[in-house]
């Protein structure tokens, strides 16, 4: 399948628990913080709960639900900030791709398909990740410092399409996370869901256990984009 023949169509991908394997160790660092900072009321805070929520949210959200969920005395900004600093300490040099994720990734440089980031995770999280794994595939990265408005909002995979200027309808969307699989349907992208199969996901959204099992072609029959 060559470049010119893929042109119709794009591919956004979120980064951690779709490409990389983070998002794991992100949800630990949430569990250790909940851990850390019983709440002071009598009601103690459902630590798998507070995880689960969490999932696919970025950073600042994450910290505003902690401090409102732990009735934290900390603003919004310090609970990010040391959040932060513990996903930093905890990802350290062990940052891997998921499985079939790299091999995806070339099979769809080689054939000329328009790649985009599209992550809730903050630039700098994304530079550090850069140093251990190649994200040059990517002709953009849209992170949780682009938008005002993160996932599930639609707006991070709207502005990923328009940095590759592919409407959303033709820009096909992979995804692990509930949040961010509806901030692609919202999008008006086509959407791939990768990861737990019971996981309930939007109306038409599809699925798949891993990213080993897909490749360009089934992308290209998700998308529908033509063949010439």
């Amino acid at each position: 399948m060559s470049g010119e023949q893929s042109a119709g169509w794009a591919v956004l991908s979120d980064m951690d628990g779709t490409l990389l394997d983070t998002e794991s160790t992100w949800l630990r660092v949430v569990e250790r913080f909940v851990h850390d900072h019983p709440p002071s009321g009598r009601e103690r805070a459902d630590a798998e709960d507070l995880v689960a929520t969490s999932e696919g949210l970025d950073l600042v959200r994450t910290a505003a639900l902690l401090r409102d969920r732990l009735d934290l005395r900390s603003d919004v900004d310090a609970v990010a900030h040391a959040l932060d600093r513990r996903a930093l300490a905890a990802y350290g040099d062990e940052v891997s791709w998921l499985p079939g994720a790299r091999r995806l990734l070339a099979e769809l440089a080689a054939a000329g398909i328009a790649l985009a980031l599209v992550t809730s995770s903050p630039r700098h999280w994304v530079e550090h990740f850069a140093q251990h794994v190649d994200l040059s595939p990517f002709r953009a990265s849209i992170t949780a410092d682009d938008t005002p408005r993160t996932k599930p909002a639609p707006d991070p995979y709207l502005l990923g399409a328009s940095a590759l200027g592919m409407p959303p309808e033709r820009c096909l969307v992979l995804e692990d996370s509930v949040v961010g699989a509806a901030a692609a349907v919202a999008a008006g992208c086509p959407t791939l869901v990768v990861g737990d199969l019971e996981r309930v996901v939007p109306p038409g959204v599809h699925r798949a256990a891993s990213l080993a099992e897909v490749d360009v072609t089934t992308l290209l029959a998700i998308v529908g984009a033509p063949v010439s």
